[in-house]
């Protein structure tokens, strides 16, 4: 009781150390898929609002007369900015039309303002006007504090100009200016909707990652399981045969004066649980390898694959003395793997011979019906109950173990053919048959 409370204790620490690993590498990688989420999004939102505006500019940019113009309108004294020598000539008219929100800013060489009576050069934003030929051609964002302390976003861009020879100016630098308050007000509305629904999917990612951790542990604790039976199992059938031969040996040790035949009981004894560990590490040595994975190689056989089998079956049954029968409904051929569908029908045939009483009968029968090959072995001997029905294909199970042990089974066959059957894609099922006794049924996709 105390190795299995302690054996408790030490799954449950290990379960939750690998709960808490697992959940942590999860929440990582979701944190990790959000966070890049978020700013991919916010990049391309931001990029996106405000490319219509960095388009205009561009565009205004490249045609210099509409941005003299726009400086015009701001201004009252316009004499001062240019002077166009041919006046006949409309080198200004059919510009085309600019928006409210966009103010030009013309400099000098010398970087001094022109046009000091527009919206951005007015005293209420003048101090926070630079000039500066580092941002010269870029698109930048710069912010204005009004006197009332309401803040303005722009986007602008600084560039060099030079015009048309009948045009008599001192501009060099023109600087556009575009008032992106709206747009700026609408992304920080967007980016507040975007980062509120990626932290909720990130709190739901926290129990995603909970339950993932509890959900990918599952097959890990029943492989572990699995392996820890096995291990358990094989090592309590080993114990006895050696225990067995220890003995025996010794005794051989206490009369060592004895011939051969005074002691053939002992000599036979230990050789045949040499035998019974032969068979058993061979069967856990199958088991492994079908572990591996099972490599099935189909080949056409007909009705004569299953006559040398039984025939063979028939000799064995003889020296048991039991009464065998089959019967083959096979017309034409079917797909199967000769070697793993022959190691399974040995296990179900000396199932029946082990499990039934002396003359009793034992029947095989094939056939094919529609697109599957039905195999039957029915034997009319001990039974097998509804409970152990559904542990029967387990490793190690045995229905009757003292039986088991005396006929020398290891409850290992029954798995070797289930999982034989399963790697060839068919079902194999366990039934009564009737008035007594047990079926084995196969059914295999041919």
């Amino acid at each position: 009781m105390r190795k299995l409370l302690k054996h408790r204790k030490k799954m449950s620490r290990l379960i939750f150390k690998f709960d808490l690993k697992t959940f942590f590498h999860f929440f990582v990688v979701f944190t990790i898929i959000f966070g890049a989420l978020t700013l991919i999004i916010l990049q391309t939102l931001t990029t996106g609002i405000y490319k219509t505006t960095d388009e205009t500019i561009d565009r205004l940019s490249k045609n210099p007369l509409v941005l003299l113009s726009l400086a015009s309108r701001d201004n009252s004294d316009s004499s001062s900015l240019y002077q166009v020598d041919n006046f006949d000539d409309p080198i200004l008219s059919d510009s085309p039309s600019v928006a409210p929100n966009q103010t030009v800013v013309l400099y000098d060489k010398n970087g001094r303002v022109l046009n000091a009576k527009s919206d951005i050069t007015s005293n209420t934003l003048s101090s926070n006007l630079k000039f500066s030929k580092a941002n010269l051609s870029k698109i930048t964002t710069v912010t204005m504090k009004t006197a009332t302390g309401e803040t303005l976003l722009y986007r602008t861009r600084l560039f060099k100009v030079s015009f048309d020879k009948r045009i008599t100016t001192n501009i060099t630098y023109i600087q556009l200016f575009v008032n992106v308050n709206q747009l700026s007000e609408s992304l920080a509305r967007s980016q507040f909707i975007i980062m509120t629904t990626m932290i909720s999917f990130w709190l739901i990612s926290l129990f995603a990652s909970i339950y993932l951790a509890h959900w990918s542990q599952k097959p890990v604790l029943i492989a572990y399981e699995k392996q820890k039976n096995f291990v358990e199992n094989a090592s309590h059938e080993l114990r006895t045969p050696l225990a067995i031969l220890q003995n025996r040996l010794e005794l051989l040790f206490q009369r060592p004066t004895a011939t051969i035949i005074d002691q053939s009981e002992n000599i036979s004894q230990s050789l045949a649980e040499v035998r019974n560990m032969r068979i058993l590490t061979s069967n856990l040595l199958n088991l492994a390898k079908r572990d591996d994975g099972l490599k099935v190689e189909l080949s056409d056989v007909d009705h004569t694959y299953f006559e040398a089998i039984f025939e063979n079956y028939q000799l064995l049954a003889d020296n048991s003395q039991k009464q065998f029968s089959n019967n083959i409904a096979l017309k034409g051929s079917v797909k199967l793997d000769e070697g793993l569908i022959r190691q399974v029908l040995t296990i179900l045939f000396d199932n029946a011979v082990k499990y039934s009483d002396p003359y009793s009968e034992i029947t095989m029968t094939v056939a094919k019906i529609g697109q599957n090959l039905i195999i039957t072995t029915a034997d009319n001997g001990y039974g097998i109950s509804d409970d152990d029905k559904n542990k029967i294909f387990d490793r190690f199970y045995r229905v009757d173990k003292a039986r088991t042990r005396q006929k020398g089974g290891f409850g290992l066959g029954l798995s070797l053919a289930k999982q034989i059957i399963d790697a060839c894609g068919g079902k194999i099922e366990v039934q009564d048959n009737q008035p007594k006794g047990t079926k084995f049924i196969i059914k295999l996709k041919v």
